[in-house]
C-alpha cells in the first residue's frame, strides 16, 4: 500500500494540472476574503469568521483535483496498467484517496495560511477588527472540510469515470445545487453537503440555520464515506473497458 501511495505522490508531482490547482487555490481564496471584508456583516465577529472561513473555497481545486486523479486514469485508459500491477483493486483506490487525501491537506494548509495573511491585511485596513478567539478553529475547519473533498472527488471521479461529466456534475452539485435548494427552502440547506461542509469551516450566516461545526463535520464525512463506499463497491464490480 504504500508503495502504491507513493506511486501515486510522484505522479501528481509531475503532473502540471495538480501543480496549477495548487498555485490558484490560494490565490482564489484571497480574493474571496477581500469580497467577505467588502460585505455588510451583521457583526464584527460574524464578519472576522466568514473572512477566514474563505480558505474553505479553496474545496473548487481539491475536489477537482481528486476528480482528475481518478477519472483521469480512465480517460487515458492506464487504470487497465494500474490493475494489472495491482490486481486488488480496492488497494488502488485506497492508494488513490490516501494520496489525493493527502494532497488535498497540503493545498488546504497553503489556502489557509494565504487566507490568514489577506485576512489580517485586509482586515486592518478597513478598520476591522482582525482577530477573534476562534479563527485558529475556523481555519482548522476549513482546512478539514477542504481536504476531505479531495477524496470525495477521487469518488466521484470512479463513479463517473468521465473527467468532464464529473467535473460538471460535481459543480452543479457543489457549487449550485445546493445554493439554490438553499435559497428555495433554507431549513434544508444545513443538512446538505455544502451546507454541512460550511457549518464545518465556521461560517455564520443570518438566523444561524447551519449546523454547528462538530455536526457540521459528522454529516459531511458522513457523505464523504457514502460516497466513498459506492465507488469502491462499483469499482470492484464494474468492466473497466
Amino acid at each position: 500500500m504504500s508503495r502504491l501511495v507513493r506511486a501515486e505522490l510522484i505522479r501528481m508531482r509531475a503532473s502540471r494540472s495538480v501543480i496549477t490547482l495548487a498555485v490558484v487555490a490560494p490565490v482564489f481564496c484571497a480574493l474571496w476574503v477581500f469580497v467577505q471584508v467588502i460585505v455588510p456583516a451583521v457583526s464584527d465577529a460574524g464578519r472576522v469568521a466568514n473572512v477566514y472561513n474563505m480558505a474553505q473555497q479553496a474545496y473548487v481545486f481539491t475536489m477537482i483535483l481528486g476528480i482528475l486523479g481518478m477519472a483521469g486514469e480512465f480517460r487515458h485508459r492506464t487504470i487497465t496498467w494500474s490493475f494489472l500491477v495491482t490486481p486488488r483493486r480496492e488497494q488502488v483506490v485506497v492508494a488513490k484517496l490516501i494520496a489525493y487525501g493527502l494532497a488535498g491537506l497540503v493545498v488546504a494548509l497553503l489556502s489557509a495560511v494565504a487566507t490568514l495573511v489577506a485576512g489580517l491585511a485586509l482586515l486592518s485596513a478597513y478598520g476591522h477588527p482582525a482577530l477573534t478567539a476562534d479563527v485558529l478553529w475556523v481555519l482548522a475547519g476549513a482546512v478539514l472540510s477542504t481536504t476531505l473533498y479531495a477524496p470525495l472527488g477521487v469518488a466521484l471521479g470512479a463513479l463517473v469515470r468521465s473527467r468532464l461529466v464529473a467535473v460538471v456534475l460535481a459543480a452543479l452539485m457543489f457549487m449550485y445545487g445546493d445554493g439554490m435548494l438553499g435559497w428555495l427552502a433554507p431549513d434544508v440547506f444545513r443538512w446538505l453537503p455544502t451546507g454541512a461542509a460550511r457549518a464545518l469551516g465556521g461560517m455564520r450566516v443570518d438566523g444561524g440555520e447551519l449546523l454547528p461545526a462538530w455536526g457540521g463535520g459528522l454529516l459531511f464525512a458522513g457523505y464523504v464515506a457514502v460516497t466513498v463506499l459506492a465507488a469502491r463497491l462499483l469499482t470492484l464490480r464494474r468492466d473497466i473497458t
